[in-house]
């Protein structure tokens, strides 16, 4: 679907004119834009709502806006009917509902923190009862009236209407200190054998213990410890609805490799400071989790036994160990059987009556996820269910894509699986799964309806960049659309479920806030619009979205245009190809990006005469599985493919020189640049900025699903790290690093930079910006970046001398 180049010419909210969030602004000649206007302080654009959340009762939105010039946030509110947004004084902020509100089953209370102090809204009048300033890991309802703290392994209930606290369960990581040792030694027995007084205080410490487990028994007494053993740690940790059963996880504390360090050259003191930061990809050691199941009112735990749980004995690895220690001399690996396990960050899922829970489990080398279901009333059956096992032999994604809910009748567990190569939804009931869903599009953010009727979702149906919200009957007969935004939306059902709380944006236009009535076809009301006048006076271009065809065998590669559409004929022109970062990340979308400084530059270089491109290629979200997972063991490859044909594009679709293109890009995007200049003679002139140039030196949890580790996939890493190829540098390269990344060592570009001083390569320099992070912070820092990348092009990709080349 194409969009057209929109005018910034808004209708005016007079309500929230007082506030500086609506704009009038006329439609005027394009502006020439600089980089000094670009690269200011960003508050000239408009500030957009943060954090945005329904209130309790579901009549007003509240969120956060930075402060003009400041760091600091403020809150707002504003009605969900219309009017102006209010801010908060400080004495609305301590006490306002927090983003999250925990309701009573009968929904009569309503429960939040705020500053470290409960508050409650009863019958709609807000009571505060506590004001300490210290409490914390609320939990939510036990029952209609009792609310549920944890404060490490303990949980304690306080009663609302009695204002009474009572320790429900107390878990330690630790020895049980009564527990019976069984490997006491030849003169411990001696000393039993010998001495009667020994004998006599044995027999009193168990009468002892006898007297406090009777005690504790009693219902006005403290629960006795549970104790799970000793250097461990609390991973996952989840309380039923019914305040019988808690699910958690433990593991011992992950052993990380060395950690490197980090200097700040400019310091408040003038003293060089050092920080310790992480360590690198494979030099730590996985951390097992142990899952149990806490029954509270036996005051006991059972220690899940997952040996029996499909491919936990299986070492997808074990080949590739193999043939590395072949390589070095070593002993031939076994295989690391049972595999180390851990309990996905979204944790647990109970049914409403709290008698079912569903957990997700990960293998550790990445290759698998697992769903289990436990039923707590049935006694006869195996701890748990298997009831879906997503297995991919490059890696599992362990972020998005891995939501769970409970259909109202507790018969019926919804999930979403990438099984198809695609999120889509499925069930599990009576032991069988069943697919409820199909397509080539992502589905995420799923919440049901407490009437049971509907499971509402977000998803990228009607094109891969344009994401719209959706609600699917339980029964499977309707699924239908609730918006029609065409741009990047998402949503909050509100409290009474009769609306939808919109964050939604265009390419050109910050994300702002609308509601919508939750029934298709309702028209959305916007509630802030956070574009200043003078940004939203600049006739900015908006990028077509293309689909270009790719030669190397995969899907189209979508890709973001920015062009003089009056220019396609006459003096071919020159290109710069702008490489988004992080990898796994959507560039060619509907919706505002986070490189927004990027599309301000990639206007400013249209108006000096460039077509710039911004490709999702292959590892890219919002295209499935495959796409993602086509980088695995060879990152840097099929990227570079999808680059060489963005480039036939270019120059058969805009009227590009193919002499005169240009790349650039940050992180991700620094590391392609290294590749696309190493690897090929395709581009006239590149900008790596904050570039990984070793994979080995980035971090474990990104590097290792994608190539492993480098002790078990050396080659991975070999055709994978740019620093490999630093010889087939042949034309200018710009490299720009923050000493105080913590993200992309500095140290990648040191290490780089040595290699190519080494190799006799005149065709680079090195920009160095001692105070800013992965992202910097600084305008100053973004010009000097921008600067030197925009004389880069002109001198190198614009201003090509094509006789000497």
């Amino acid at each position: 679907m194409k969009i057209k180049k929109i005018s910034a010419c808004l209708l005016i909210a007079g309500s929230l004119m007082q506030m500086g969030f609506m704009a009038n602004v006329a439609a005027q000649a394009p502006t020439q834009l600089s980089l000094e206007k670009i690269m200011s302080n960003t508050d000239w654009m408009g500030i957009a709502p943060e954090r945005s959340y329904f209130s309790a009762d579901g009549k007003y939105v509240y969120f956060l806006r930075k402060a003009d010039g400041s760091e600091v946030r403020d809150t707002y509110r504003v009605p969900v009917a219309g009017g102006p947004a209010v801010k908060l004084s400080a004495s609305e902020r301590v006490s306002v509902e927090s983003e999250q509100v925990f309701f009573s089953p009968d929904r009569s209370y309503a429960a939040w923190l705020r500053n470290g102090n409960l508050f409650v809204i009863k019958d709609g009048k807000k009571s505060q009862i506590s004001r300490t300033g210290d409490m914390s890991g609320l939990l939510g309802f036990v029952g209609h009236e009792q609310l549920a703290f944890r404060q490490d392994g303990k949980v304690n209930l306080f009663n609302l209407r009695s204002g009474e606290t009572v320790t429900l369960v107390n878990i330690k990581n630790d020895d049980d200190p009564a527990a019976k040792k069984d490997n006491a030694d030849y003169l411990t027995l001696q000393q039993t054998r010998l001495f009667d007084i020994i004998k006599k205080r044995e027999t009193d410490k168990k009468e002892v213990e006898a007297r406090q487990h009777e005690l504790a028994s009693q219902s006005s007494s403290a629960p006795l410890p549970i104790y799970l053993g000793k250097g461990r740690e609390f991973r996952s940790f989840s309380l039923s609805p019914d305040g019988k059963h808690i699910l958690l996880s433990t593991s011992a504390p992950r052993k990380d490799g060395r950690n490197d360090k980090m200097p700040h050259y400019v310091s408040a003191d003038g003293y060089t400071k050092i920080d310790d930061v992480r360590s690198k990809v494979g030099t730590g050691e996985d951390a097992n989790e142990f899952v149990y199941l806490i029954d509270i009112a036996a005051n006991k735990a059972q220690k899940l036994n997952l040996e029996k749980l499909a491919g936990i004995n299986e070492d997808p690895l074990l080949d590739l160990k193999k043939d590395a220690a072949k390589r070095l001399g070593k002993a031939e690996p076994k295989a690391a059987v049972p595999r180390a396990v851990y309990v996905g960050f979204r944790g647990a899922r109970w049914s409403l009556n709290g008698q079912k829970v569903a957990f997700q489990l990960f293998s550790a080398d990445n290759k698998d996820r697992w769903i289990l279901q436990i039923d707590t009333q049935n006694k006869e059956k195996d701890q748990w269910q298997l009831v879906h096992r997503l297995t991919d032999k490059a890696w599992v994604n362990d972020g998005d894509f891995n939501e769970m809910l409970w259909s109202r009748d507790h018969k019926t567990l919804w999930f979403l699986s990438e099984e198809t190569g695609y999120s889509q939804l499925y069930t599990y009931q009576d032991a069988q799964v069943r697919a409820i869903t199909s397509g080539k599009y992502e589905m995420n953010r799923i919440q049901a309806s407490r009437d049971g009727r509907w499971v509402y979702y977000r998803a990228n149906k009607k094109h891969p960049g344009k994401h719209e919200i959706y609600r699917l009957s339980t029964d499977g007969k309707i699924d239908e659309a609730l918006t029609d935004m065409n741009g990047g939306t998402d949503y909050e059902l509100s409290p009474n479920e009769d609306r939808l709380l919109l964050t939604h944006s265009s390419i050109t236009r910050q994300p702002d806030l609308f509601v919508q009535a939750t029934s298709p076809q309702a028209k959305a009301t916007r509630l802030t619009d956070s574009t200043s006048k003078e940004f939203g006076q600049i006739n900015w271009i908006v990028p077509d979205v293309v689909a270009v065809p790719s030669k190397h065998g995969a899907a189209p590669i979508y890709s973001r245009v920015y062009q003089d559409t009056s220019k396609k004929t006459g003096e071919k022109k020159p290109a710069v190809m702008f490489v988004h970062g992080a990898g796994y990340l959507q560039a060619a979308h509907y919706g505002w990006s986070n490189y927004f400084r990027e599309m301000m530059f990639h206007n400013l270089l249209v108006q000096e005469g460039y077509v710039v491109i911004d490709m999702d290629y292959r590892a890219s979200a919002g295209y499935g599985r495959d796409w993602r997972n086509a980088i695995y063991q060879r990152m840097g490859t099929p990227e570079l493919e999808d680059y060489l044909d963005g480039i036939d594009w270019l120059v058969e679709n805009a009227n590009v020189d193919r002499q005169r293109v240009g790349i650039y890009g940050g992180s991700y995007g620094g590391f392609m640049t290294f590749m696309a200049m190493f690897k090929t003679d395709a581009f006239a002139a590149g900008a790596a900025l904050r570039p990984v140039a070793d994979w080995a030196h980035y971090n474990h949890g990104y590097t290792s699903n994608i190539l492993n580790t480098p002790d078990v996939d050396p080659d991975a890493y070999l055709r994978s790290s740019p620093i490999e190829f630093a010889a087939g540098l042949k034309r200018p390269l710009l490299i720009c690093s923050g000493i105080l990344d913590d993200n992309v060592f500095f140290q990648d570009s040191v290490r780089m930079v040595q290699k190519l001083i080494e190799l006799k390569n005149p065709n680079f320099e090195f920009a160095v910006y001692p105070i800013e992070p992965h992202g910097f912070r600084e305008p100053t820092s973004w010009l000097d970046e921008y600067r030197r990348i925009f004389k880069l092009m002109e001198k190198e990709v614009k201003g090509r001398d094509l006789k000497t080349k």
